[in-house]
């Protein structure tokens, strides 16, 4: 579920990019707009992070060598 939520949300962001540039005045993206984007990509960064964040911390250490 949580690749789907961070998959979409980036693909959203991707959309209201390509969406900002094409909307009058062609070429320049409004503010609010780059803050929506930029929301989106940290939700997307959040979900994929924090869980390969906690795979790591919860590995097992390994045991030495004899």
């Amino acid at each position: 579920m949580k690749l789907y939520l961070a998959i979409s949300a980036f693909a959203f962001a991707m959309a209201f990019g390509i969406a900002g540039l094409i909307m009058p005045p062609l070429g320049k993206i409004d503010g609010s707009v780059l803050i929506l984007i930029a929301q989106l990509l940290v939700f997307c960064a959040t979900f994929l992070g924090i869980e390969n964040y906690v795979n790591i911390i919860k590995r097992p250490t390994p045991k030495p060598l004899p």
